[in-house]
């Protein structure tokens, strides 16, 4: 009798791990789901939505043979040290850094800023209808920078204003990508200190990333911590499959949709 239920544990035992080892190689590989937590996302994606995440295409970034694109919402940590950035795991208590999800609005070479809430690229202010159909973005300017005598003094972010000689370290690769401030700042830093919006380029193997939401504190993203290297990126969003339906008026509608990146972020 003890040799059968040694047979049954040990065989239940090989089918639980078989399993186990079965869903980590399909959500390491192949494709795993994230929940969307609060607005910041919105009115692309809503609390309590579940997005699919291609983990294939994650492996072929990191393999150098695909690059994320404009447009394609990510799935993301931020820099160690954002504020608001940690998480409390339920029950154990402990703290986590979590994940973020954001739409990636620059890559690699591109030169991006913010100015009076319109995105610019390249030059090119981007037309997010996806986003001002539905809401009014915050008129901020993102990144403030400050001038005294030709040399920076201070840089201004969504999350505050800090000196040069003392920012965090998450905010030093946006130092290092800022461009050189324009002619007109730079003779009126002779005078006083002086402050324009500053233009970044990306450097390679960096995103800027910004939720949807462009409220007046709607989201935390890149306007707070600064461009995303590459390696913080964990996959892209690509589908809404949950819930199934949602209630819309008096009735139900289908929920099932396709994330593909709006149109206005493909620059010529």
């Amino acid at each position: 009798m003890k040799a059968f239920w040694d047979y049954l544990f040990k065989e239940w035992f090989r089918q639980v791990g078989e399993a186990l080892l079965v869903a980590f190689l399909v959500t390491t590989f192949v494709f795993t789901t994230v929940g969307v937590v609060g607005q910041s996302m919105f009115p692309t994606l809503r609390n309590g939505e579940r997005v699919l995440v291609p983990k294939w295409e994650t492996w072929l970034v990191r393999f150098g043979l695909k690059e994320w694109r404009r447009g394609e919402i990510a799935i993301l940590k931020p820099p160690e040290g954002t504020p608001y950035a940690t998480a409390r795991f339920p029950v154990l208590g402990f703290s986590f850094r979590a994940f973020f999800i954001k739409r990636i609005v620059a890559v690699p070479g591109d030169e991006v800023y913010v100015e009076r809430g319109v995105v610019h690229v390249n030059g090119v202010p981007l037309l997010e209808t996806h986003i001002t159909d539905h809401l009014s973005p915050w008129p901020d300017s993102f990144p403030g920078v400050c001038y005294k005598d030709g040399r920076m003094t201070r840089i201004i972010t969504q999350q505050g204003d800090f000196p040069v000689d003392l920012l965090p370290a998450y905010l030093k690769p946006l130092k290092e990508m800022l461009l050189p401030p324009s002619e007109g700042v730079l003779a009126r830093s002779r005078l006083e200190e002086s402050c324009e919006v500053g233009r970044i380029r990306l450097k390679k193997g960096y995103y800027f990333v910004m939720g949807d939401n462009r409220t007046l504190g709607g989201s935390e993203d890149s306007r707070t911590f600064g461009p995303v290297p590459v390696e913080a990126i964990a996959g892209r969003a690509s589908f809404v499959w949950w819930p199934i339906f949602v209630r819309d008026g008096g009735g139900l509608r289908l929920n099932l949709r396709r994330l593909d990146p709006p149109e206005v972020y493909e620059l010529r």
